[in-house]
């Protein structure tokens, strides 16, 4: 259970978190983003208990309670100088508070995005300013980029946003640190060191050109280099990307070198008697000139296939259903162990090949939405179950608040430091959260 000290940071940040659930109005801090300069910004903190389960080496003795806490500061700099130029900046200062073992304070992928160099980051842009054994204070640059409007297209230079992907859960084309499928908040996606032409070849079709700088990782040790600034060919990526629409159906295919190997892909979404249809499939080949690890060849990218095929309906009583099949190629069926590894080095969504998943959500008030997510493991038997409820407090501040429930075999502990992993959600703790979002 907690200790003195412990309950009393934790009250601290409840007791902090409770002072922004009072209404507000607000408006933007300084100018306009669209003319010449604009600064804006919000305030979003997530507040966890986790309720664990009877297992020391992943929890500690006789641990059965945890409390976790982010918040996080985005100051937004952009503008309009031109009619040709814009550019954005986006500082972020990061608060994380976690009495779980080992300083984990992203169980699950829940928390949002966390500064830090990560995968496809040549620049170390971050400062840890604080950080002792269950408190950090960080800031770091997610954002930092111009865009050039040319006459024949859209160049953009620096730290940017870049997603692709059509599936509502899984997004095998988006491979540029995509959104873990269990996150409920999206609304900042990472940003990655990268070059992108956008090219119009019509009203609804395009070319994509992309040239994204990474580092090399390394399992046993993280990164293969600290440098403040460093790249690899391994790392690194380039992409073209064609997208167009053809009779009401959004197409694209995209293909080039990615994280690790050679990727090659294809989506495509649209409505059949108001009946949504997606699906998004890609091959990927790994790179032979290196492996992702030392020391644990488990954890190497293998060859691989991923399909995902969904289907949603609106219905007029406001209630909507999402539903998609995941067929994990990069999972390991006989080997639960390497399916974990390459999950955590970011090279696989899940441990298994299978996956359902269901989202069901419904607006009860105008001001209240509802909504229950379901991902199951047909590898495994194993599922998690995500109720949860947005409330509008006012036109700039949200409410949210639910749970993560699992359902599955829990691991078994072989030795002092290892664990026979049994399914995959059956590793995780119930988690019940609520997050305060704030815009100015």
């Amino acid at each position: 259970m907690f200790s003195w000290r412990t309950k009393n940071k934790l009250g601290i940040y409840i007791g902090l978190g409770l002072l922004f659930l009072w209404p507000r109005s607000s408006s933007a801090i300084f100018g306009d983003s669209r003319k010449i300069i604009g600064l804006d910004g919000s305030v979003r903190t997530i507040t966890a208990l986790t309720r664990n389960y009877d297992n020391p080496l992943l929890f500690g003795p006789d641990n059965r309670m945890d409390g976790i806490s982010q918040t996080l500061l985005r100051i937004t700099l952009g503008g309009m100088p031109s009619d040709w130029i814009t550019y954005e900046l986006h500082g972020v200062m990061e608060v994380d508070f976690s009495t779980q073992q080992g300083q984990d304070a992203n169980p699950m992928g829940l928390l949002g995005a966390s500064g830090g160099l990560t995968r496809y980051q040549v620049w170390d842009a971050s400062l840890d300013w604080s950080h002792d054994r269950d408190t950090r204070i960080l800031m770091w640059l997610d954002r930092c980029n111009v865009k050039l409007m040319l006459p024949f297209a859209d160049l953009t230079i620096g730290r940017q946003a870049i997603s692709f992907g059509k599936a509502y859960f899984w997004n095998p084309l988006d491979v540029y640190l995509a959104f873990d499928p269990r996150r409920f908040d999206r609304d900042y996606k990472a940003g990655v060191d990268a070059a992108r032409l956008d090219w119009s070849l019509g009203d609804f079709s395009g070319l994509n050109l992309v040239m994204v700088l990474g580092r090399s990782m390394n399992f046993s040790s993280g990164f293969d280099s600290d440098a403040a600034l460093d790249a690899s060919v391994y790392g690194s990526s380039w992409l073209v990307r064609f997208f167009t629409n053809l009779y009401d159906w959004d197409i694209a295919v995209q293909t080039g070198k990615v994280y690790g190997g050679w990727q090659a892909g294809l989506a495509f979404s649209g409505e059949l008697y108001e009946v949504a249809l997606r699906a998004e499939g890609s091959v990927f080949r790994r790179s032979v000139d290196k492996k992702l690890t030392s020391g644990s060849d488990e954890a190497e990218i293998p060859d691989h296939a991923s399909i995902v095929l969904g289907t949603g309906y609106r219905f007029s009583n406001d209630l909507h259903v999402e539903l998609e099949y995941f067929i994990n190629g990069a999972g390991d069926l006989e080997n639960l162990e390497a399916g974990f590894l390459r999950m955590v080095n970011a090279s696989s969504f899940h441990l298994g090949r299978h996956l359902l998943g269901a989202v069901v959500g419904y607006e009860i008030l105008p001001i209240l939405q509802s909504n229950f997510a379901w991902i199951v493991s047909f590898s495994d038997g194993s599922s998690l179950l995500q109720p949860g409820m947005v409330l509008s407090i006012s036109d700039e501040s949200d409410l949210l608040f639910g749970a993560m429930l699992p359902i599955g075999r829990r691991p078994r502990i072989v030795s002092k430091i290892d664990l026979a992993i049994k399914s995959e959600f059956g590793l995780y703790p119930y988690v019940f959260y609520t997050e305060l979002k704030l815009y100015f």
